[in-house]
């Protein structure tokens, strides 16, 4: 497994930038999460793009001082395989992701952030940070609560039964639907309609 472990208060005050891909399997949380179906082949081919730059932003205090925050932008994005809870079958759910971390020296420091929603999300920083563990955090974070297909190829049997027990056919929502643009074109077609 690679490492990307910095100083994460000097990355932030030199604005120093770390990117890379990472395999789901270098991401053992986010492994888990791929449906048993998927074949192995198509599992060793999910990759996450991750970027992350640190910079610095000055701020005037009360006091008419200047105190300087740090702070750590992180991108994500990437397919994750994911098992649809409407028809139970493995789809892949694109995952984009882009957060502003404040770098802050404590946990006390962190709470303060936390208790002002105003204030960017906080971590606390460390001379030995690893942002793999950062990046999976992220990617754990924005995997959806119910995944699902936008349109699903068909639905599960089991969630879909006749009066008989039995599993019934179920159309393509497509096909049950008839085309707005079709019943204007009709309303078009009816004579004393105002259509030509």
């Amino acid at each position: 497994m690679r490492e990307y472990v910095v100083n994460l208060f000097e990355f932030a005050r030199t604005g120093m930038i770390a990117e890379g891909d990472l395999p789901v399997q270098e991401l053992p949380r986010m492994l888990t999460e791929v449906p048993a179906a998927v074949p192995v082949t198509e599992r060793l081919a999910v990759v996450f793009h991750w970027r992350a730059q640190g910079f610095e932003h000055s701020e005037h205090r009360a006091d008419g001082g200047v105190a300087m925050r740090q702070y750590l932008r992180l991108a994500v994005a990437g397919d994750m395989w994911l098992e649809c809870q409407r028809c139970m079958t493995p789809y892949r759910h694109p995952m984009a992701t882009e957060t502003v971390f404040e770098v802050v020296r404590d946990e006390a420091q962190a709470d303060a952030c936390l208790a002002d929603d105003t204030l960017p999300e906080a971590i606390v920083g460390s001379v030995n940070f690893d942002l793999v563990e950062l990046v999976e955090e992220e990617l754990l974070l924005a995997l959806p609560l119910v995944p699902k297909h936008e349109v699903c190829p068909e639905v599960h049997a089991s969630l879909v039964t006749g009066a008989d027990g039995q599993a019934e056919q179920v159309p393509e929502e497509e096909h049950d639907k008839p085309s707005p643009f079709a019943a204007l074109a009709a309303l078009k077609r009816t004579p004393g309609s105002g259509g030509k």
